[in-house]
């Protein structure tokens, strides 16, 4: 993992059927969660990710295939043994997934955090950092997020009906930013040092 470059936080939709199969299915959540992790150094080989996951070849390429394939693509080809050899990566790298639910609930989807569920339960990566940690992301976030702007009555209500509470952390902000875009179809993407994530220095080795 770089330790020069930005890191980048993406909030993107997911269909809430895509969002239930695999929320409920532990397979499918370790295997996304170990592909994301595998991917940051790289494309990597569908046999060393079922090696990583401890199955047979082919039921890993059957979920990968049938359940979830919308998560990656094929990025390198190499020829081994006169046979091919897929290497394949993330299809939205830095996203951070959400669905919305009845009453304006969130429920989120973070394969690289392996946080999958309700946002009142579940939590972001962010609250893994300290507040100190988080004052420090928060500003990079304010200074180079075009759609962060000063949250409005409404929006702080829908974070307090996730059980989100000020200040408000990265994610948060990503969130209220990807939300305000439903309607134009604008994403919010946030920038931080890699070298400066806490989440990534705590849960991830960045060499």
């Amino acid at each position: 993992m770089r330790t020069d470059g930005s890191c980048r936080i993406e909030i993107a939709h997911i269909d809430p059927v895509v969002f239930t199969s695999i929320v409920n299915h532990d397979m499918r959540k370790e295997i996304l969660n170990k592909f994301y992790r595998m991917a940051l150094d790289g494309p990597v080989s569908k046999q060393a990710l079922a090696e990583r996951m401890g199955i047979n070849y082919h039921q890993l390429v059957y979920q990968l295939n049938n359940h979830l394939r919308e998560f990656w693509t094929v990025l390198e080809e190499k020829k081994v043994r006169g046979t091919r050899m897929e290497l394949i990566g993330p299809s939205s790298p830095y996203a951070i997934f959400i669905a919305l639910g009845k009453e304006r609930t969130i429920h989120l989807f973070d394969p690289l955090a392996n946080l999958y569920g309700a946002l009142a339960k579940v939590g972001t990566r962010c609250d893994m950092c300290s507040q100190k940690e988080t004052t420090r992301c928060m500003s990079f976030v304010n200074s180079g997020c075009a759609c962060v702007s000063k949250p409005t009555e409404e929006e702080l209500a829908i974070l307090h009906s996730n059980n989100r509470k000020a200040p408000l952390r990265p994610v948060d902000t990503a969130i209220l930013c990807a939300l305000k875009g439903i309607s134009s179809g604008q994403k919010c993407t946030v920038n931080i040092p890699c070298a400066g994530c806490a989440f990534l220095r705590r849960t991830i080795p960045i060499d």
